[in-house]
């Protein structure tokens, strides 16, 4: 991702409003470009520093620490929907060899060995 790219998605990221592949894309390129992390936790402070205010929260908040926090989540969640979208495929992939060889077995087009 170029970071012309990644600015232009900072107030998607902020509102959760990227998808899965996107959210990866921007993470990955946030890591590894410190201008765009600055954007963003620019954006980010601007954003969350509004809300509190809106809201009337007059404690002590440390937004640098929350940006990074939400970071690893959302780098978390990413991890775990491309876990869970691995084990269904395996899953999907184990249960269709099982279909296709009890069908298989089923029409007579093979035949298992005689054990005993």
């Amino acid at each position: 991702m170029k970071c012309e790219e990644a600015l232009l998605k900072i107030d998607a990221y902020i509102n959760d409003s990227l998808s899965i592949k996107e959210t990866e894309e921007f993470l990955a390129h946030i890591r590894e470009c410190p201008e765009c992390y600055d954007e963003l936790e620019t954006y980010y402070t601007i954003n969350v520093g509004t809300k509190y205010l809106e809201n009337e929260n007059m404690g002590s908040y440390n937004i640098p620490r929350m940006l990074k926090e939400n970071l690893r989540e959302k780098e978390k969640y990413i991890r775990r929907k491309q876990l869970l979208t691995k084990t269904v495929l395996f899953f999907s992939l184990v249960a269709g060899i099982g279909i296709a060889l009890s069908f298989m077995l089923y029409f007579g087009h093979i035949e298992l060995p005689n054990l005993f």
